[in-house]
């Protein structure tokens, strides 16, 4: 006589009815995208507008934080309002088949009648606790494991930080394909989905592993040490700074750069960064005569400072791959009149925005 089973299990229901429609599936498509889950429910309207919600929340949150203009409070609401749509979508993405079964006897959560999709959700949550789901009690030690292993060591090794997006298409492909299914005609169809599932997963997982690299490759973040930059920047101010390699510093422009060497000199304690605004680029003649900055020969206005320069500078010109550069802050910064120019070579990139505190916010450019 054979064992029974340690569970029942049922198959992913026929995708053409809507009366069997599987609701973990349509949670799974629901978590790669608002709306998926409720088209494949054949609720297109309800699709449509969760998607276009999704999609507006996420271009205004954008917007909002890194855009010069943007408003930084309504960036912090939109990121709040994505991840209520978000786990909203889910929910409404599961009830939506539930209910559309009419069936009483169909579990939520599927405890007693176990669902293979529901095991490929719990891994997508953190790999392993679909094989615990499936009574594989081993190799959910084993890949839970793994997984919390490999998280740490992407802290420490770039080159593989595609290793936890591996371990969890893994795991998600391995508890769906040994699951005890029945026989069903469509579960050809079925594999194909978890298959692109496990694939979009995978490639999801390292975009979102590597776009912090990426991203600190075009914006950085800075916080102002130093009162040399008063009244446009305080310390403690949080500001945006844009990295171009084809960026061409431009007269007002404020930027960011690494200590020079002769700045290092004259100040063992300077830190790794300045910031301060170019008043000057190469060519150009420089001169301050009575508190005022003389730009080509011609004074130039300067709202941006709380009190005229007490010191003088001779007439020069700015030599080539060179600017000159002074705090808004003028008696109180040490900067190009008392350590000369600054090679272009040096720059880090453009400030533009203050982003924190909130009643700072504001565009610098």
């Amino acid at each position: 006589m054979s064992k029974p089973p340690l569970f029942s299990a049922v198959f992913p229901p026929d995708a053409t009815n809507s009366q069997t429609k599987d609701p973990w599936l349509a949670v799974n498509l629901s978590m790669f995208f608002p709306g998926l889950g409720q088209w494949y429910a054949n609720k297109n309207q309800k699709a449509t507008i969760w998607a276009i919600a999704q999609v507006i929340l996420i271009i205004v949150t954008i917007w909002s934080i890194f855009s010069p203009n943007g408003h930084v409070s309504w960036g912090l609401g939109g990121i709040v309002a994505l991840v209520i749509v978000y786990i909203s979508n889910i929910f409404d993405a599961h009830w939506t088949v539930y209910d559309s079964r009419q069936n009483n006897s169909l579990e939520k959560i599927p405890r007693k009648q176990k669902n293979p999709w529901f095991a490929v959700f719990a891994n997508r949550i953190m790999p392993g606790l679909g094989q615990f789901y499936a009574d594989k009690v081993i190799l959910g030690i084993i890949f839970l494991t793994i997984s919390q292993v490999s998280l740490k060591m992407d802290h420490f090794f770039t080159n593989i930080l595609f290793l936890t997006p591996l371990i969890t298409a893994i795991a998600i492909y391995h508890v769906y394909h040994t699951f005890p299914h029945q026989f069903h005609p469509h579960r050809h169809t079925y594999r194909s989905i978890l298959a692109l599932m496990v694939g979009v997963i995978f490639t999801w997982g390292i975009i979102c592993n590597y776009f912090p690299d990426w991203f600190h490759q075009k914006i950085e973040f800075f916080q102002i040490p130093s009162e040399s930059m008063l009244p446009t920047l305080a310390i403690g101010d949080r500001i945006f700074v844009s990295q171009s390699g084809n960026y061409q510093a431009e007269r007002g422009d404020i930027i960011v750069f690494r200590t020079p060497e002769k700045v290092r000199q004259l100040d063992p304690k300077s830190g790794d960064f300045f910031i301060k605004r170019v008043i000057a680029i190469a060519g150009d003649t420089i001169e301050i005569r009575r508190g005022k900055v003389y730009l080509n020969r011609q004074v130039i206005q300067e709202p941006y400072t709380a009190e005229l320069a007490n010191y003088e500078i001779e007439f020069m010109t700015v030599p080539p791959k060179n600017l000159f550069v002074l705090g808004d802050n003028r008696n109180h910064s040490f900067d190009s009149r008392d350590w000369g120019f600054l090679p272009e070579s040096y720059i880090v990139g453009q400030a533009y925005k203050v982003y924190w505190p909130l009643d700072r916010v504001q565009s610098l450019l």
